[in-house]
This record gives C-alpha cells, structure tokens and sequence, in this order.
C-alpha cells in the first residue's frame, strides 16, 4: 500500500511538472518577443491600448503618466466594435504597473502561462488513473501552439478572449456548467467571436440528464450573458448613453459581417488558418512574427470535433463524456458563420481562441482511448 502512494505521489508529480514546464514555455517565449519589440506599437495595438487609455481618463477620470507613444487614434474613438472588458484589462494593468508598452502586454503573457496549469488542474483531477497524463498531455500541446506565445505578446484582445475560453472549457470538464457559461460570457464581452465560446459552452448542456434541466441552464445562461454586458457597458452607456451603445453593437454586427478591403493585411478562411495560409503578419521586426498554429494539433483537433458533431446529429454522443471538442466545434461554426455571412477577410491570430480546446481534446481523445467512454467525472 505505502508503495503504491509513493507511485501515485511521483506520478503525480512528474505530471505537474511538465505543466508548469508548458507554462514557463509560454511565459519565457511570449514573455521575451515582448520585450523585442521595444518600445513602439506593434500590429493592432495602437488601437486598443490608445482607447484603454482614453476609457482611462474620459470615462473612468483616472490620470497616469502617459508613456510618449508613436501614432495616435482620433480623441473621439473608443474601439466600441469590440465590447470593453479587453481595453478594461489592458487599462488596469497601465494603472498598476504604467503605461509602457511591457506593460501593455504583461496581462497577455500571464494569461497564456496559467492556461496550461488551468488545463492541467481540470483534466488531472478526473477519476481516471490516466488522468494526470491527460492533464499533462493538454498542457504540452497548448505549449506547443505557437500562436499561443506569439498572441499573447502583443497587447491585442484576442489572448484574453482565449484566456476566458480556457477556463470556461476547464469549468465544463468539471461539470460546472453554469460557471462555464459565466465566463463564456466573459468571453463574449472580449469580443463579439466570444458567442463562439459560449456556443460551446451550451453545447455541454447534453450532458444533463433532463430536457426541463437543460432549458433551464439555457434560461439561466441567456439572463447571465445580458446581465455581464450590462454590467461591463455600464460605464460607457452612462458616459455615451445607451442609444450610441446599442447603435454602435449593432454596427460593429455588420462591420464584423463585411470584409475589409482588399490591400490589407494576408487573411484567409477558418480552415485556411489550420493549414497556415496566409498567416497574419504581427510584425518583421525584430524578427518575423506570423500568427501560425501547430497544424497536427488542430487537424486532428478539428476532424475530432467533426466527428463529435456527427455523434451528436445522429444520437450517439449521449454514450461519451466530452466537452473541449465541442468548445473547437462551437468556434468554428461561430467564425464560419461570419465567413459565410459575407467576411472573407478573417485573420489568421483569431485561432488563438482555439488553441486551448485543441488543448483540451487531445486530452480527451487520450481519455476515450482509456477510458471508452471519454471523461468519467470528478474525483470524489
């Protein structure tokens, strides 16, 4: 007996080791090309960190030493395409540490290095004796993703909408469904391609036994969903009124349904983005930064998904256990649904949502290949 915890307790921990090795991959890699940039916006930035700070003085009066920045947006844009929880982050992170640009981007490289553990602690705590493997197997493929440290260098909303992806994933591992569509919603008040998120999110609610307790959960997720935008555009309907804010979510509906034009940045389809085509170019300096993803994980990830859905229209999904594949479904379908709405220019560093449900199906594929039936619960 005492043999067999000492195996357990070294199994264990050689298994949390190398999630927190996939962290310090994440952490030193993001963390190092953020520092390489310098001083200076890079990509999209200028956008968001320049409406952070406007949020910062106008709406919330709070005054910092502005760092002396390259560029400047119109003193009256507020990004408010995007909802503001993303430029909430970013503004935060200038008040507590300043506004450079290391700062800028510090909130993006913690959150990419807690997903790993995040993930970890989700799968290794199921009752299954490959548990932990399946902990440690999510956490090295998320950390052998590049677009997750290459994201989440730079102070864009796409890293934090990932974040809030992952522990909605992790949540619904659990069977914590109501808290999952909670920070789906977070998810969504990142950016509208959050609802992607939160369909995957819903999409979990097979695993409830009843129809009533599924609409019930639906129910409960639509007066959550409302009330986190209410609660978050609260500052900026007091400040613009509501009649702007709602003029300019449904703006940003049709802005985020038209594509761009045709001289910008390389784009392509979702599909396009598995197989690296025309990846987004961050920046060439001081080396080339494309958004690019590890295309074995998500190939596998995607037509692991496919095969879910499939399951699922044909009845069959009730007899396994499974979430993160539906979270990678879900996120699909939302940004197909924009390419198809009339969007061709989609850009390559959106997959970056995805990374932590390809994450978290590999796992799952490791634990129906163990275990028939894919996840079998938390450990009592």
């Amino acid at each position: 007996m005492r043999s067999r915890r000492v195996i357990l307790a070294f199994y264990y921990t050689a298994t949390l080791i190398i999630a927190l090795y996939a962290s310090y991959t994440i952490f030193s890699k993001s963390y190092s090309l953020a520092l390489a940039y310098g001083d200076t916006y890079i990509s999209d930035e200028i956008y968001y960190v320049d409406t952070s700070r406007r949020i910062l003085e106008n709406i919330f009066g709070v005054s910092i030493q502005y760092y002396n920045y390259s560029g400047k947006t119109n003193d009256d844009y507020y990004n408010l395409e995007h909802p503001p929880l993303g430029k909430y982050i970013i503004g935060f992170n200038m008040v507590v540490c300043g506004d450079r640009p290391v700062c800028w981007r510090l909130p993006g490289v913690i959150e990419a290095s807690l997903m790993p553990i995040i993930l970890y602690v989700a799968y290794a705590t199921l009752r299954s004796t490959i548990a932990p493997l399946a902990g440690a197997i999510a956490a090295l493929t998320l950390a052998s993703d590049p677009i997750v440290y290459r994201v989440s260098s730079i102070a864009i909303l796409d890293i934090h909408l990932a974040f809030f992806t992952c522990i909605s994933i992790a949540l619904a591992v659990r069977s914590r469904f109501i808290s999952s569509i909670t920070v789906a919603s977070l998810a969504l008040a990142v950016k509208i391609s959050g609802v992607g998120t939160l369909i995957g999110a819903l999409m979990n609610l097979y695993r409830l036994d009843s129809i009533r307790s599924r609409i019930k959960h639906i129910i409960v997720a639509t007066l959550i969903a409302i009330l986190v935008a209410l609660a978050l555009h609260a500052p900026l309907i007091e400040y613009f009124g509501a009649k702007k804010i709602i003029d300019e979510t449904l703006n940003a509906i049709r802005w985020h349904t038209t594509s761009r034009p045709p001289d910008g940045p390389p784009s392509s389809s979702p599909s396009g983005w598995i197989l690296n085509v025309a990846p987004f170019i961050f920046t060439f300096n001081p080396v080339p930064v494309y958004a690019e993803v590890n295309t074995i994980i998500h190939v596998i990830a995607l037509a692991f998904s496919l095969y879910v859905l499939v399951l699922g229209l044909f009845g069959g999904l009730k007899d396994y256990t499974l979430s993160a594949p539906l979270f990678y479904a879900g996120i699909m379908l939302a940004y197909w649904a924009v390419f198809i709405a009339g969007n061709r220019t989609l850009y390559s560093f959106y997959a970056v949502q995805l990374a932590p449900a390809a994450a978290g199906t590999m796992a799952e594929i490791l634990l129906l290949a163990w275990n028939r039936r894919g996840l079998v619960g938390e450990k009592s």
